[in-house]
This record gives structure tokens, sequence and C-alpha cells, in this order.
């Protein structure tokens, strides 16, 4: 397996941002779904994903209640760059060696996303570079937030 499945009871968490903001999923949760995405700011894939999340994030910015958790398996410092690179605005968790929290979700491969619901089952898993994950996500969250689905992806945009 490389990542809990749909349907899974998703482990909860408490995990510091760069910053010492603490992030712990059941708190989060009460106010509607979490996607969680994992990953390590060396991994070529997770460089390519990254801007897209932030788009939804940005789409879906208006509303106050989390609902975009990034999670590094790297160092502050490392993930503070990462953050600076890539203009992101969502908390970013780290999972600090021997990655707990990555471990807990059973990841083998990075970047793995999940859409955690309010009972804390996971409602999409998936690995990679996705489109369609990316695109449930978005459409996921603008429901729950009762606002339109950003549009992440255009039609002749060349990617995988």
């Amino acid at each position: 397996m490389d990542y809990l499945e749909e349907g899974s009871f998703a482990p909860d968490f408490e995990l510091q941002t760069p910053g010492g903001v603490s992030l712990k999923l059941s708190e989060a949760i009460r106010s509607g779904p979490l996607a969680l995405v994992f990953y390590k700011s060396s991994c070529p894939t997770c460089q390519l994903t990254f801007p897209f999340i932030q788009d939804i994030f940005a789409a879906l910015a208006g509303d106050s209640r989390p609902h975009i958790w990034g999670i590094s398996q790297d160092e502050a410092e490392e993930t503070r760059q990462f953050i600076d690179e890539l203009g992101l605005e969502f908390p970013i968790g780290i999972d600090e060696h021997p990655y707990p929290v990555s471990s807990s979700y059973e990841l083998r491969f990075v970047p793995t996303l999940y859409l955690i619901d309010r009972e804390q089952r996971i409602r999409m898993s998936d690995y990679g570079f996705s489109k369609s994950a990316l695109n449930t996500i978005a459409n996921e969250l603008a429901e729950e937030l009762s606002c339109p689905a950003p549009s992440v992806f255009s039609a002749n945009d060349d990617l995988p």
C-alpha cells in the first residue's frame, strides 16, 4: 500500500508550522473538510504540484476556515525556503524525522494528497501529480464553502 485508502480513518496529529503555530487535525475538521498534501521540497513532482495547490487555496481564501494544509518532511529552514520560493499562503506543518505523521498515513511517495471529512474519514487519496485529485480537492472544498469551483487546469496546458 502506498497510502491510506478512501474510507479509512484519518489518524489524528498535531504539528507545528515553521512559525510555531499548532495544527491539529481533529480540531481543524470541525469546521469542514481539510486537504492534506504531504511533500518534500527536493521532490520535482512536489515542486510541480504545489503551485496548483496554492491556486486552489487562493481561489477559496475568502473563507477563514482551514481547508488546505501542507505537511513538510523537511527541516524548518528548508520548509521556510519552499514556502517563500513558491509564495505559499496556506499553513504548512513540519513532520520531523522519523516522520511519525507520514508513517501513520502509510506514505511511501510524495506528494500524497488526502481529503479528510468532518468525521475524520479519508474521502479522497492519491499520490504523485494528479489532475483528477487536484480537481476533486478544488471541487469538494468549493462545494463545502458554497462558492464556485476554481478552474485549476486549462484545456491545452500540456500537463500529464
